[in-house]
């Protein structure tokens, strides 16, 4: 993954943290219901000695979740973890509570139910794994220390542990498609990222610099205005690599491209593969175009990029009668660079 989240990453962080603040609310909003509705009035002594003292806690650290949710949104994971904790808890306490009375838990069966899909959302599908395992072993600890479970309060937990498990099992799998697909999304928009931008120079690379080059040949066989192509070539650069390394020659072919953008401004720098790149020039003539490309040969020969000597040749095509695709333009152009280079390199042709 990488260290900036993507779009897809921020937004699942998004849901994440509501569904931690919807859970929490849900939580709190459950307590005050069932305390109000409740048979029993409620006292503060209830907070210490009461038989739901485990539910008034539980919505004591719901609120203090909510809080720290609010503060602190991107440590949404680690504020959930002692509430999952807490439920563990309060379930083991409830447990083994109500099986000693014979009468079965539904409001822990729903909670629990419910976190089951949460804590996957929270966690993703190896974190919610692990999540719901532990409470499962919790749970199934729990039940067999209070054996033996008889009747219709031994159905009830099997139907609620079956919920549980088609809950956790559910959530997994839809998780698993999740981050599956997240990845897919990753890779596809670096596959596309890279092959409109060269990752090593920063110019487009040479899938969109064919596009931009087609698109500019019907546009001027359309219109008659004129369209030159300069292809240029870094003189010995195989040296360069050999002398000081491929992170030094990186960063000439990453200088060098940003120096022919400097001076192209009205034109598209592309790289064509290597330490080659093609300047598309519309409305250039072919004078114009030669010109601009002298003026880079003396640029580049003048002045060290990134730290180190180099020339460059230079091959200029111009869009001509008997030309009418990009194949013969791009050829042309190609053509005139090795004839410079023939000629000794460091100069145009």
């Amino acid at each position: 993954m990488p260290d900036t989240p993507s779009p897809l990453e921020q937004r699942l962080q998004q849901i994440r943290i509501w569904i931690v603040v919807v859970a929490n609310l849900a939580y709190l909003l459950y307590t005050v219901l069932t305390t109000v509705v409740g048979p029993d009035a409620f006292h503060w002594g209830d907070l210490l000695h009461g038989v739901h003292r485990t539910r008034y806690w539980g919505g004591f650290l719901t609120l203090g979740g909510l809080l720290a949710v609010w503060a602190w949104p991107a440590r949404v994971r680690e504020i959930y973890l002692p509430y999952v904790a807490t439920l563990l808890l309060v379930s083991v306490a409830e447990v083994v509570s109500v099986v000693a009375s014979r009468t079965m838990p539904f409001h822990l069966a729903l909670w629990l139910s419910a976190n089951m899909a949460i804590v996957f959302l929270v966690y993703g599908a190896r974190g919610g794994l692990r999540a719901f395992a532990l409470i499962m072993v919790v749970i199934l600890a729990a039940l067999v220390y209070t054996a033996p479970i008889t009747g219709n309060l031994l159905a009830d937990w099997l139907t609620t542990l079956i919920v549980m498990t088609v809950s956790g099992a559910s959530s997994y799998l839809l998780m698993t498609l999740i981050e599956n697909n997240m990845l897919v999304n990753e890779r596809t928009i670096e596959e596309l990222r890279t092959a409109r931008i060269d990752l090593v120079t920063g110019v487009p690379g040479r899938a969109i610099t064919e596009q931009a080059l087609e698109r500019s040949l019907q546009s001027a066989l359309a219109s008659g205005q004129p369209l030159s192509v300069i292809i240029s070539d870094i003189d010995h650069f195989k040296s360069v690599n050999d002398q000081h390394g491929h992170k030094r020659g990186d960063e000439v072919l990453r200088a060098f491209a940003a120096r022919i953008e400097r001076q192209v401004p009205h034109g598209q720098v592309g790289r064509w593969g290597g330490e080659e790149f093609l300047i598309l020039l519309p409305g250039y003539a072919y004078a114009t175009a030669r010109d601009l490309a002298e003026a880079l040969c003396r640029s580049v020969k003048a002045e060290a990029v990134a730290g180190i000597s180099i020339t460059a040749s230079f091959g200029v095509s111009c869009l001509t009668d008997d030309m009418a695709t990009t194949e013969s333009l791009f050829t042309a152009a190609d053509s005139a660079l090795y004839a410079a280079k023939r000629s000794g390199r460091n100069q145009v042709a």
